[in-house]
């Protein structure tokens, strides 16, 4: 009997299915990610990917006894996402807009820092959109 692509156990959820929960700059990273865990665990399941107070979140199951090596990959992704601008890609870390302590943080370079402070630019569903 032929799987069914619908169904989850049949075909798990993974990276590339969520990539679009963050910003151009991080899918690069995630997609490199996605392969490293793949040549270990090819039938990983994503359980959650997001953006979270300027760093990047990634929650997987794989089989018994692989999560210590899926936490270790997935650590060093997210500390590249730390120092990575979520908009654009370049050197980046995390801030607030305008600086401001206790305001909405975010991974960014100084330039799209200037245009997120701004309210200039915003990402929605993965693509960065102009606003205003």
């Amino acid at each position: 009997m032929a799987e069914d692509p619908a169904d989850p156990v049949a075909r798990p959820v993974q990276i590339p299915a969520r990539i679009h929960a963050v910003g151009p700059g991080w899918q690069g990273l995630l997609e490199r990610l996605h392969e490293q865990i793949r040549a270990v665990f090819p039938g990983y399941r994503l359980l959650d990917l997001r953006e979270k107070l300027g760093g990047l979140r990634v929650y997987v199951e794989g089989p018994p006894g692989s999560a210590d090596r899926l936490r270790s990959l997935i650590v060093l992704a997210e500390v590249e996402a730390e120092r990575t601008c979520e908009f654009c890609g370049a050197p980046g870390r995390i801030r607030t807009r305008d600086d401001w302590p206790g305001g909405w943080r975010k991974s960014v370079c100084d330039s799209c820092h200037s245009d997120w402070s701004a309210r200039r630019i915003m990402i929605v569903c993965g693509v960065v959109r102009n606003h205003g």
